[in-house]
This record gives C-alpha cells, structure tokens and sequence, in this order.
C-alpha cells in the first residue's frame, strides 16, 4: 500500500503550523523515520535555503527524524531508502521534466508515504489545473484524481477577485476523462490509501 497525502500549499501557513500535516505523515511509522525532500520545482540555487527551512519546519513537530535532499542522478536509490518522499511546490513544468525523465523511481514507492503539496501534489495527480497560468496539465497520475491546489486563495496576490472559481471547477470536471476533482485551499491537506 502507498499512502499520499495531497496539500494545497503553503502547508507551513494553516493554522496549526503545518503539525497536523507533520503528525499524519509519520504516524505509521515506528522508527526514526526518514524524509527525502524533494525540490525539483525550484530553481537549484534555492535548494540549500529552502533544504534549511524544512529542517526547522519538521524540527518544530518531530524529535527525531533525518532529512535528505533528492538529487536527480541517485533520486531512485534515495527513493528506495526512504521512508517518506515529500515532493514540494514551485513550478510544475521543470518539476515534471525531472520526475519524468527516469520513472525507475516510481517502482520504489510501495510502502512508502509520498506527499506533495502544490505543484508536487499536482504531479502526483492524473490532471491538475494551475490557477495562475490558466491552464490544464497532465501529472504521472499516481492517483488517479483531477487537482486543483490553491483554492480560493489569496496567493495570488489579489488576482483571486477576478476568478470564477465556479467556472474553473465546471470547466476542469469535464476535462477528459471523468475522475474525482479534489480541490485544497492552502495547509489543507487529504490522505489516500492506494
């Protein structure tokens, strides 16, 4: 079985903190339990700093636990020897490209925890819908759901006063094919058992 756990965004900004979020993923867990982070949808020169406050934001919710970047060219292996993959937000094409360029990867997930939040649980989803840009997207399609993350949310610096977000959700529950549409507003999160 794999557990995933979609987050809308901005996990560290709900309103515990992100602990719910913290506690559901490692609750099935009787070790230490292993993180790999994964920020792909990043620009490589925010890796560190972005690495450095994943340490503190897991740090304020567990005591102990190890932490471990993902690299593309051991990213299967690091896969393979973790016990959580958590695959963070930013941009969904660059992210897409590098997951996708060896899915090797993807047979190393059974008995794992895999978490996204954003354009990570947008990858993670069959079709995904990015608010800011307009447009339809094509995940890996590890659940096969539709996603839409940022719901009804101010992240986007006020632009979400010219939203529909009646026609966005109309609209992509009738794109392609007909699978379930779970839309997440900021630090909500969802957990599936597949």
């Amino acid at each position: 079985m794999i557990k995933y756990i979609l987050v809308g965004g901005k996990v560290h900004g709900s309103p515990d903190g992100g602990e719910a979020f913290v506690r559901e993923l490692v609750k099935d867990i009787n070790h230490v339990p292993k993180i790999l982070v994964c920020l792909f949808a990043v620009e490589k020169d925010q890796w560190k700093e972005r690495f450095k406050g994943d340490q503190e934001f897991f740090g304020k919710f567990l005591k102990d636990f190890t932490l471990e970047l993902a690299e593309e060219n051991k990213f299967t292996e690091q896969v393979k020897n973790t016990d959580i993959l958590f695959i963070r937000g930013g941009y969904t094409r660059p992210l897409m490209e590098l997951l996708s360029k060896d899915l090797s990867w993807v047979k190393e997930i059974d008995n794992k925890i895999i978490a996204g939040t954003s354009a990570g649980a947008e990858a993670i989803a069959k079709y995904y819908f990015v608010t800011k840009t307009n447009r339809n997207g094509e995940g890996l399609g590890l659940l096969p759901i539709k996603f839409i993350p940022h719901w009804k949310s101010a992240y986007f610096d006020g632009e979400e006063k010219n939203i529909d977000w009646d026609k966005i959700y109309n609209d992509f529950k009738n794109y392609k094919e007909d699978l379930e549409l779970i839309v997440l507003k900021e630090g909500e999160f969802k957990v599936f058992n597949k």
